[in-house]
């Protein structure tokens, strides 16, 4: 009876191993987990029970994301929500499924993150809401920033530089800080808010903003990007024509700390967060099947040495000389003076059938462009033997016999690749290593079958590689010469060895998409930076009506208009600097920039420069934009002589006939402010001709400097 019951226990167990293994195979992975379960109750310490039910149970929570994501796709967010809470039924511990959930029943998650992004000023300014009334033809820009203050009952200083000229602006139904940013946007100034109600106004220039413009200071941890990667880009993307922002990597906390204005810091925040996203992984189902068949006859005498030997003995009174024999003394009367050697022979009667089947199922897990590897087998001895001189200078006579181990099993090799429209590239290598047999001197045969492909599949779907079929025959016949062929007779006098050799190799891969790049629709909106903030797209909160945007087109057409009659009344070539009039503390840095306007073609140029040396320390000079027009390396001198205070620089054009003319940058003077006073940076003559070698006459205009 305990017998009985103890088969009876195992039946019952195998039975349900065997529906759960079906119920896998057929991709039932819920029928699979049941059955897995019941098998693990029946036997808890059976190991491959469990292993089978937590691989059942993985597969189950795949399956059922990939039907969730299916039906979010279809706006079937219940039916979505149901089919998460089944996944987390199977993995509770996979975070990544409850995020997703969670991203599709809260979509404001993505907002908490971007206003955690935002960056507020320390000082607001406290004005109404309320839209304004106001529109001017030719008034003084000054009296327009007064009247706006005066409507928001703030207080507005004017620098220095400030220039007041006539202006037409229409300001109606917009609110203070959108009639101030039009203001300032289309008469090229920039405000700083000083306090609540304060403000003061300054030319947009890079020495003013550097003087008044408020810095950020942010640190950005980063979770998915190496920040040392996005540090050059990062810069690169936010340098302005003001200023390049300050970026420092700290590498142990994988973190970037950005120091510019409020609005670039801002924008460095969206653009992190729109790169530092997480991988994609996926999971690969490979299933590979290997069948051979081994089938040896061996039939008929096998002969051990093919050779028939003769002997003379010939007796004691035979006297043989140096291996020779004397024909008198031979004697062939007497049978006892012979001896024959006849080739042994053994009935080989052995034949051998062999079936192998090896079936490998691993599921490999990995991120989206990395390498996923996998090795299942043994390492075999592979004997390998090299001759060295027993002394030094000697001949090579010495035998050294060391091992090599090699692989032999199944080796896997993926790199995925997941692409957005659900798809996955697969870069494969995969190799099968078994023993074929024993060779020479005993040295093991190793058969090897590898696949190298790349192949793109859907999600889910499984591709099949097949055709690595071998087939070997061997037949060998060995016997007596002559005899052997003799028909029917032949055979014993023969023996023939018969090898067949079968091997079919089957590959099946599946992939499987667990998570992909989180890509929002935010992140796939543009970001709108300008000088006073960032404006991502779709987000602004009261767009103007058509109206005010032909009248802002109308007000930009009026400047560009002003903007060319005053260079048509400007025929005369300058050099001037700018700015003219600047403050700085000591030992500060600070730049002059040396402007060239000019409206013939300028060959060669040379300018004189002075400053006071014991206010001023010139520390370099930078080549200025206009110069590219003569080519990538055009000859520019630079010659600094901080003892005297005197600097001359000065550019040729390489090649004859041609020259540069226009409006821009010739040079930037990079200055530091050494002891407090005043100095005068004057351009004391320029030296100029053009292509034709005609002289060119130039006006000057000089910049002020207080060090305080």
């Amino acid at each position: 009876m305990i017998i009985i019951l103890a088969f009876w226990g195992c039946a019952v167990l195998s039975r349900s191993y065997k529906l759960g293994t079906e119920a896998s195979v057929n991709k039932n992975w819920d029928e699979a987990v049941k059955y897995y379960e019941k098998a693990v109750i029946e036997d808890p310490e059976n190991s491959v029970y469990r292993l089978a039910l937590l691989r059942a149970k993985i597969a189950a929570s795949l399956s059922h994301v990939q039907e969730a994501r299916r039906l979010a796709s279809q706006g079937r967010k219940e039916d979505a929500v149901a089919e998460y809470e089944k996944a987390l039924s199977y993995d509770p511990s996979n975070r990544a499924i409850a995020e997703e959930a969670r991203s599709l029943t809260e979509e404001e998650v993505i907002e908490e993150k971007l206003e955690k992004i935002k960056i507020e000023l320390p000082v607001k300014l406290k004005v109404d809401k309320k839209k304004l009334q106001l529109k001017f033809i030719n008034a003084s820009l000054r009296s327009i920033f007064k009247a706006l203050a005066k409507s928001a009952r703030i207080n507005i200083i004017f620098d220095e530089q400030f220039r007041d000229v006539p202006f037409t602006i229409d300001l109606v139904d917009m609110i203070f800080e959108q009639a101030l940013n039009s203001l300032c946007l289309a008469s090229k100034n920039f405000y700083r808010i000083i306090d609540e109600r304060t403000i003061i106004v300054a030319p947009d220039q890079p020495v003013k903003r550097v003087q008044y413009e408020l810095n950020a200071i942010k640190t950005f941890y980063l979770s998915n990007i190496n920040a040392q990667d996005i540090q050059g880009p990062l810069r690169q993307m936010l340098q302005t024509q003001f200023q390049a922002p300050n970026i420092i990597v700290n590498k142990n906390l994988n973190s970037v700390t950005v120091r510019a204005s409020p609005s670039i810091v801002e924008l460095a925040g969206r653009i992190i967060h729109i790169w530092d996203k997480p991988k994609g992984e996926v999971v690969i189902d490979v299933e590979i099947m290997e069948v051979s068949r081994t089938k040896i006859r061996q039939l008929g005498l096998d002969f051990a040495q093919h050779i028939v030997g003769f002997r003379y003995s010939g007796g004691e009174e035979i006297q043989e000389e140096m291996g020779w024999l004397n024909l008198k003394d031979i004697d062939f009367s007497r049978a006892g003076n012979f001896q024959i050697t006849l080739p042994s022979s053994i009935l080989q009667i052995l034949e051998q059938d062999a079936d192998t089947k090896i079936i490998s199922q691993p599921r490999l897990r990995g991120i989206d462009g990395e390498k996923i590897e996998c090795l299942v087998g043994d390492k075999i001895p592979i004997p390998r033997t090299t001759f060295t001189p027993i002394a030094a200078g000697g001949i090579a006579q010495q035998p050294v016999t060391s091992f090599e181990y090699m692989d032999v099993g199944i080796d896997v090799k993926i790199t995925p690749k997941i692409h957005f429209e659900k798809e996955i590239t697969l870069e494969l290598e995969i190799k099968l290593k078994s023993l074929g047999g024993v060779g020479f001197a005993g040295i093991p045969i190793i058969t090897t079958r590898e696949v190298k492909n790349v192949i793109r599949l859907r999600d889910g779907e499984t591709n099949l590689l097949a055709g690595l079929l071998k087939d070997e025959e061997r037949k060998t016949l060995r016997g007596i010469a002559g005899l052997k062929n003799i028909p029917i007779v032949g055979s014993l006098f023969s023996s023939t060895d018969q090898t067949i050799q079968q091997t079919d190799v089957i590959l099946t891969i599946t992939p499987h998409i667990i998570r992909t790049i989180p890509i929002s629709e935010d992140d796939l909106k543009p970001l709108w930076a300008n000088l006073r903030g960032v404006i991502p797209a779709g987000r602004i909160e009261s767009p103007r009506p058509r109206e005010e945007l032909s009248d802002l087109e109308s007000m930009r057409q009026r400047m560009l208009e002003e903007r060319e009659r005053r260079r048509k009344e400007a025929r005369k070539n300058q050099v001037f600097l700018n700015p003219s009039n600047f403050e700085v503390p000591t030992n500060r840095e600070f730049r002059i920039s040396v402007n060239l306007r000019s409206e013939e073609e300028i060959a060669n140029m040379s300018i004189s420069i002075s400053f006071n040396a014991q206010v001023l320390r010139l520390k370099d000079v930078i080549q200025g934009g206009i110069i590219s027009q003569l080519g990538k390396a055009p000859p520019f001198l630079k010659y600094i002589d901080n003892s005297s205070g005197a600097c001359t620089i000065g550019f040729s054009s390489p090649e004859m006939g041609k020259g540069l003319k226009g409006t821009g940058l010739l040079a930037n003077l990079v200055f530091e402010s050494k002891n407090k006073g005043e100095s005068k940076i004057s351009v004391t003559s320029v030296t100029a001709n053009s292509p034709t070698g005609q002289a060119l006459s130039f006006e000057t205009r000089e910049s002020r400097v207080v060090v305080r």
